[in-house]
C-alpha cells in the first residue's frame, strides 16, 4: 500500500491551482479579443456598407435614366421624365417615400426588382435641386469608421451641424 500511495504522489499532472490560473488567463485573452473585435460595431459597419451601396445604386440608376431619356425620373413627362414626384428645392426626401420613382426605375430596368425591399431605403435621403438639376444622395452612418469618413454637412437634409453624413453626388 505504501508503494501505491508513493506512485500517486509522484504521478505527473496539474494541480487545481494551475488549472484555474490557465483558465483565468484564457478568459482574459478571450475578453480582450471580443473587446477588440466589437461585434456590435461590425454589425453597424455591415449595415452602413449596405446603405452606402443602395444609395450609390439609386444615384447611378437615376443618372442612367437621365442618360437615356435626357430627363430625370421626376421631371415631367412633357420634358421626357417619368413624372414621379420629388419636391424640387424643398429639401431632402427619403428614398422610401419615392415609391413612384423607384417603381419607374425598376420598370425601366435601371434598378433590380428586389430593390424596393431593401431595409436601407428609409435611411437614405435624396436632395434634388431643380435649378441646376443636381442631386445628392446621403445617409447618416452609424459605425465609427463610416462616421470618420463622413464628409458632408447635411444642410437642407435634416439641419444637422458638422460633417455627419456620407453623401454621393
Amino acid at each position: 500500500m505504501k508503494l501505491t500511495v508513493q506512485n500517486i504522489k509522484n504521478a505527473a499532472g496539474f494541480t487545481l491551482i494551475e488549472l484555474l490560473v490557465v483558465i483565468a488567463i484564457i478568459g482574459i485573452l478571450a475578453a480582450a479579443l471580443i473587446a477588440t473585435i466589437d461585434p456590435l460595431e461590425q454589425i453597424k459597419k455591415s449595415s452602413d456598407a449596405t446603405t452606402k451601396n443602395v444609395a450609390v445604386e439609386y444615384l447611378n440608376a437615376s443618372t442612367r435614366y437621365y442618360a437615356t431619356h435626357q430627363a430625370f425620373p421626376w421631371d415631367t413627362t412633357a420634358n421626357g421624365g417619368g413624372g414621379c414626384t420629388v419636391p424640387g428645392n424643398a429639401g431632402a426626401t427619403k428614398i422610401s417615400d419615392l415609391t413612384s420613382c423607384t417603381t419607374l426605375l425598376t420598370n425601366e430596368k435601371e434598378l433590380k426588382s428586389g430593390f424596393t425591399s431593401s431595409q436601407a431605403l428609409p435611411k437614405i435621403l435624396l436632395n434634388y435641386n431643380a435649378t441646376d438639376q443636381s442631386m445628392i444622395v446621403c445617409f447618416k452612418p452609424t459605425s465609427k469608421s463610416q462616421l470618420s469618413e463622413a464628409k458632408y454637412t447635411a444642410a437642407g437634409l435634416d439641419n444637422a451641424a458638422g460633417q455627419d453624413h456620407w453623401c454621393t453626388k
